[in-house]
């Protein structure tokens, strides 16, 4: 059988001399023998109770417990040795995919045509590394409550288009199930008077807070649904209003009823996302349940330089009413909306972001229920004998059952602040 000199040993383990000298000085590893020359020379069982002291070291225990353990007769010890082999090993494994996972995020980071890295490649990379569904969902989740405006950059990255980064944000799906789960999604809220809280009365509230805008503004209704505020802007205004949304089914409804009223809509399949607008073109920028998209910071940001000196920017946005609400609430929002901010907050990144504020107002309970929540359900009763059995289809279903139900518990601890601000 080979014997190996010290140096040798060294490097088979990733040791220095000193170390192995060391080990011998205290009597934890000796030498087998030595040569003519009265070099030191480990045998394979010197290797071997070597290998064991390594594991035990990566382990965390002490040189002087490590002694005890190698001098113990336990009649379990090889079953726990080799149990701790594997969890070392385990864990060598998941620092590589932990470096992986990081390089791919830098790589994902200069976009798709520039590293190749789409959708499908990113999911077979996750799987590659051993994730699964639910460590993926756990991935997308925590991506979401720490860093939100990060997240929606780096699903866009993968070339993933608006619609399908804000589901995988709404409901952290993986990307192998977003297709399937955007059908569903799209299923029940396409057909509804409304795709966010809001009502008529809160727009009108809202639009009575211009004061100074010209005789025929210049707007731009952003995230505009199937546009029920889009048509009371047209009817108020009495001044074409250009209305951009990412989804065309959409779009196609505003674009009839907008006709069967006869009032002035032009209709425009675009993210809100680059916007290819020129600088300061227009008078007024209105946004009700849509900014979240993008997140309020960046909303605020982007939207600042489309409009003319003295513009103004209308939009709703999440918010706490109560400074200490329930747990309950609190640790759902943290979980699906962890941007949430108290009024007075959002008032102040407004005016950082350049804006003045005019006024603000909360919803009331009627935008939330009349031609939102209520006519959700109903749909959704029907949906659901549709497609019994259908997974994707009953998580979109009970992501908006539970926040329905969280709002009729909790709406006087939060809710839609309705904001006008004024370009300074």
């Amino acid at each position: 059988m080979d014997n190996f000199r010290i140096t040798a040993l060294g490097r088979r383990f990733g040791l220095s001399r000193s170390s192995l000298l060391y080990y011998d000085r205290i009597g934890l590893l000796c030498p087998s023998g030595r040569s003519e020359a009265d070099y030191r020379l480990y045998s394979q069982a010197d290797c071997d109770r070597l290998a064991r002291i390594c594991a035990f070291r990566e382990a965390g225990i002490s040189l002087d417990e490590i002694a005890r353990l190698l001098n113990a007769d336990t009649p379990h010890g090889p079953i726990l040795e080799r149990r701790l082999h594997e969890l070392g090993q385990a864990i060598l494994a998941l620092k590589a995919q932990q470096r992986l996972i990081a390089g791919m995020l830098r790589t994902a980071a200069s976009g798709p045509e520039a590293t190749g890295l789409d959708p499908a490649l990113w999911l077979e990379l996750q799987h590659a590394c051993g994730l699964d569904a639910a460590a993926l969902k756990h991935w997308h989740t925590e991506f979401e409550r720490r860093a939100p405006a990060a997240h929606h950059a780096f699903l866009v990255s993968l070339g993933l288009s608006e619609k399908e980064t804000t589901q995988v944000r709404m409901l952290t799906r993986n990307i192998k199930d977003n297709t399937m789960s955007m059908r569903y999604f799209f299923e029940l809220f396409e057909n509804l008077p409304r795709q966010g809280p809001g009502c008529e009365e809160a727009t009108l509230q809202a639009l009575s807070l211009l004061k100074h805008l010209p005789a025929r503004p210049v707007v731009l209704d952003i995230g505009c649904g199937n546009g029920l505020q889009t048509l009371t802007l047209a009817r108020e205004l009495k001044s074409k209003i250009l209305a951009i949304d990412n989804h065309p089914p959409l779009l196609r409804h505003l674009d009839q009823a907008a006709t069967e009223a006869g009032l002035s809509v032009e209709t425009q399949e675009m993210s809100m996302i680059d916007m290819p607008f020129a600088t300061e073109h227009f008078d007024l920028l209105w946004a009700e349940g849509a900014i979240f998209i993008i997140g309020l910071a960046r909303g605020l940001q982007d939207f600042h330089k489309f409009l003319k000196p003295g513009g103004y920017l209308a939009f709703t946005e999440m918010c706490w009413f109560e400074a200490d609400p329930p747990a309950e609430i609190r640790t759902y929002l943290e979980r699906v909306y962890p941007d949430i901010r108290p009024i007075e907050k959002v008032c102040e990144l407004a005016e950082a972001r350049g804006y003045a504020v005019v006024d603000s107002f909360n919803l009331p309970a009627k935008a939330w229920w009349d031609d939102y929540y209520t006519p959700m359900q109903a749909h959704m009763q029907a949906l659901k004998r549709k497609n019994t059995g259908i997974s994707e289809a009953e998580a979109v279903y009970s992501a908006c059952e539970e926040e329905a139900a969280m709002h009729r518990r909790h709406s006087a601890s939060y809710g839609y602040g309705f904001f006008v601000l004024q370009k300074r």
